[in-house]
């Protein structure tokens, strides 16, 4: 999975545009709460975890995978990317 490095120049916090976006994509990405999100390859090691969140949701950090899809985490996210 390609990423990027997006510097979000914020102040920390639970309301904060990088909070926001941390929280949101993880929840894009979450087979949790998106059933829609790609599947882990084959041979992925967190198939074989006990936490069922993280066989559940396909990612290794569980914060966040129940959550709701919000519309303004890709708003958001575009926001920083035409600042950087």
């Amino acid at each position: 999975m390609p990423f990027l490095w997006l510097p979000v120049d914020d102040p920390a916090g639970p309301t904060s545009d990088r909070g926001h976006i941390e929280a949101g994509t993880i929840a894009i990405l979450s087979r949790l709460s998106n059933a829609a999100a790609d599947s882990p390859s084959p041979g992925w090691l967190g198939k074989h975890s006990n936490r069922e969140a993280i066989v559940g949701s396909g990612l290794w950090n569980i914060n966040h995978v129940r959550n709701p899809r919000n519309p303004d985490t890709l708003t958001i996210l575009e926001h920083w990317v035409h600042r950087f």
